[in-house]
């Protein structure tokens, strides 16, 4: 849902969010003694960041004006009950987090998906920790009324 709500409508269309995972994954893997544990959220950020410089990069590639578009294989390693069950959940939440206000969206991507601290996710907002509590809270609520 992190990279799905990332990657917004456009690149949705051309590009599957496992796809992206998946690329991310192997990028973690062929970094990993670059990485550095600092605490316990650490390793989420790392790949977060490592997730929104593929999206970037994928951003990039499809603006491009002179580029086609690519259809990117997908499969799904699941069963068939097992995969509409969760894509059918994965649809509501989705739909959901799209339906939210840009400053909900944006706040429940950096707490709660990156796990980033008030602090932290303030300072990337340009709020206080207070305010961006608050909205977080708000935020939740919206959610749960959509869902």
């Amino acid at each position: 849902m992190f990279i799905r709500a990332r990657l917004g409508t456009r690149l949705r269309e051309k590009v599957e969010s496992q796809d992206v995972l998946q690329d991310a994954y192997l990028a973690a893997h062929q970094a990993f003694a670059t990485f550095e544990y600092a605490d316990e959220g650490a390793f989420t950020r790392w790949i977060c960041r490592i997730i929104d410089n593929r999206i970037r990069d994928l951003g990039d590639h499809f603006g491009a004006l002179k580029r086609q578009a690519v259809e990117l294989p997908h499969s799904d390693p699941t069963g068939p009950v097992t995969a509409a069950d969760r894509a059918e959940h994965r649809a509501k939440v989705c739909t959901a987090i799209d339906a939210l206000e840009e400053d909900h969206r944006q706040v429940l991507l950096l707490r709660f998906f990156e796990g980033l601290s008030a602090e932290d996710t303030g300072r990337r907002m340009n709020r206080s920790a207070g305010a961006v509590r608050k909205l977080a809270a708000r935020a939740l609520a919206e959610l749960g009324k959509q869902l």
